[in-house]
């Protein structure tokens, strides 16, 4: 018989943010961030942009998943969001017509 608690029941939030929060904080920032982009870079650079800032948000809350251990697993947990946004991104990212993303790379203009 365990006479110790789970790890997840030990402790309290130490973020002071739960993973709802945390992931609804990083789809507004997102999705704010596309509104602004939209009027102040060009076209081609959007999306890049985009799938790049959800991807880094996802890569943050998976560190704070991986320092965390082990969760409530029938809760939503940190990994779970940084799955989500990871999803999110590369959905963004498979929008980038693969010329232009060359073209970026190499620094080249792609407005003909």
């Amino acid at each position: 018989m365990r006479t110790t608690k789970p790890r997840y029941q030990e402790r309290s939030d130490q973020f002071g943010v739960g993973p709802q929060i945390g992931f609804a904080v990083a789809t507004f920032a997102g999705f704010a961030a596309w509104s602004g982009l939209i009027v102040t870079i060009p076209n081609y650079l959007l999306m890049p942009v985009l799938a790049t800032m959800f991807l880094t948000f996802a890569a943050g809350f998976a560190v704070v998943a991986w320092r965390r251990g082990g969760e409530d697993p029938t809760r939503v947990t940190y990994a779970d969001v940084a799955g989500a946004l990871v999803l999110i991104g590369l959905f963004a990212a498979s929008t980038i017509v693969p010329d232009q993303m060359v073209r970026i790379v190499a620094g080249g203009n792609t407005e003909n």
